[in-house]
């Protein structure tokens, strides 16, 4: 009789354990097909990622030494300890400067002419202190809470008024001190008191810088002074000890009074430092290719971007740009990178770096140094002004034709009666309304009031720098009252820009 059998049914053969082991058997040259892909794949964007940013660190060198400015550093020396002098590099220029310091700015002091027994108990009197330091005015009360020398300390440092008290012990007793925040004569501080009728003694504590030897009240300690300076036998005046927008790109810091002599020079070796950074991130490039692209010819084994076009497309920008003659400067002294001293190693592709060459060549022909680095125009007119470039332009030549130069808009006005006194009178509702340059309108006001000409011109100027339409459109409008009584309004700043 014939039967029917199923191979391993009974005998065990076909477990739940040997069907997985077949499956795993099947599935296991796939997974390790995608597990290499995996690591492939990781390795490669490991790998862009180390070229990447070796690319980026050899940017910030490269930007910063693709400003017209960066070529032009300059150091300054002073003769002197008693003046420190930094340096604005982009604004800088050659040059020697002799400074006589004869007065330092210093900040008001003041203290009370009267001693009191003590600083926390003794009454001083009460009612309101007005102080005035520049334009600023704060009104201080003293009452029952604080009529004590040290509450009135308290309550002025706490009013920030521009001055700063304290009370000092003599030996005798106490004395109220105050000294004015800030140095400078147009930082003296005023004091004028309302004194409380049941409680005086507060008027003590007045001062007027304008009568400074007056016995009744606030004793000048230190009298508020600007600091006084020379350069090269021309007075300047300052608020403060530290000198600017006097000489381009040049601040003086100022400790002490006498002479001294300024030198400010062109500084080649700050300039050949930051090529140095430069030569050192490109080196430093060149070492990551060479460790992700290399090829071992014993092993016949290559790196994970070895023959990877995107690395060539680098060595090859990156060699043109060092070997290329700079399109404009095929005639100049200078035409690439190896006429300065930046040189390449045939052997490994570094950059080497010859400094004193670089730096000759800098003091030599600045200008075609400069157009190694950065965009550069050079004009055959000094009334013409190179300003930049596009990110579309080509070099060349390019011929300029002016035939009419631009102007500046104006408005002339006779005032009334010649702008005398009361020339002018404007009424409580009243509003003035310019458009300047076809563009941009601008509406203000002035105060009601009868107006001198000049009075009127100050008015209208105060008003329309304040303006928020022509500060947000970048126009200015210049205000003047000439002497023969006229009004003249014109634009402050005009460029020609081609």
């Amino acid at each position: 009789m014939a039967g029917i059998s199923s191979l391993g049914v009974g005998s065990g053969v076909l477990t739940s354990d040997l069907v997985d082991q077949l499956v795993a058997a099947e599935r296991r040259p796939k997974e390790v097909r995608l597990d290499q892909k995996t690591e492939r794949t990781e390795a490669l964007i490991s790998a862009y990622g180390m070229l990447r940013s070796a690319v980026t660190e050899l940017r910030l060198p490269m930007r910063q030494l693709g400003s017209a400015d960066a070529m032009k550093s300059f150091s300054a020396t002073s003769s002197g300890g008693n003046i420190d002098v930094t340096v604005d590099a982009g604004k800088a220029s050659r040059g020697s400067y002799s400074l006589d310091v004869k007065s330092l700015a210093q900040s008001q002091a003041l203290a009370s002419r009267d001693v009191f027994a003590d600083r926390d108990a003794t009454s001083i009197g009460r009612g309101t202190m007005t102080l005035q330091v520049g334009d600023k005015t704060t009104n201080i009360t003293i009452d029952s809470s604080n009529d004590t020398l040290q509450g009135m300390a308290n309550a002025i440092n706490e009013a920030n008024a521009g001055v700063s008290a304290g009370v000092i012990d003599t030996g005798n007793g106490f004395q109220l001190v105050l000294s004015a925040d800030e140095t400078g004569e147009a930082n003296a501080v005023n004091i004028s008191v309302s004194e409380d009728g049941a409680a005086p003694g507060l008027s003590r504590f007045a001062f007027d810088t304008a009568d400074p030897d007056n016995l009744n009240g606030m004793r000048q300690t230190i009298e508020a002074a600007d600091a006084v300076m020379e350069i090269n036998g021309v007075e300047i005046r300052r608020p403060t000890n530290t000198i600017e927008n006097v000489v381009d790109g040049l601040t003086f810091n100022i400790t002490g009074e006498g002479a001294s002599t300024v030198k400010v020079a062109q500084d080649t070796g700050a300039v050949a430092e930051r090529v140095q950074e430069f030569v050192d991130k490109f080196n430093e490039l060149q070492n990551t290719i060479r460790e992700l692209s290399s090829f071992d010819s014993e092993t016949g084994q290559g790196s994970i971007l070895t023959g990877d076009s995107t690395v060539r497309n680098i060595q090859n920008q990156l060699k043109g740009v060092l070997t290329d003659i700079i399109p404009g400067l095929e005639n100049a002294s200078v035409r690439s990178l190896a006429d300065v001293g930046i040189g390449t190693d045939f052997r490994s592709g570094e950059l080497q770096f010859d400094s004193q060459k670089f730096q000759q060549q800098l003091r030599e022909n600045p200008d075609d140094v400069t157009a190694l680095f950065a965009e550069q125009g050079r004009t055959t007119d000094s009334q013409v002004e190179f300003v930049r470039t596009g990110s579309s332009t080509l070099p060349g030549n390019y011929d300029i034709n002016v035939t009419q130069m631009a102007t500046r808009g104006s408005l002339n006005y006779a005032m009334p009666n010649g702008g005398d006194a009361n020339a002018v009178t404007v009424g409580t509702d009243n509003s003035f309304t310019f458009q300047v340059d076809g563009e941009t309108t601008a509406t203000v006001s002035i105060a009601a009031g009868d107006y001198s000409g000049a009075d009127f011109a100050a008015a209208i100027q105060t008003a329309l720098r304040q303006n928020s339409a022509l500060n947000a459109a970048g126009r200015s409008v210049q205000v003047g009252y000439d002497a023969d009584g006229r009004l003249d309004l014109y634009l402050q700043s005009l460029r020609q820009r081609l």
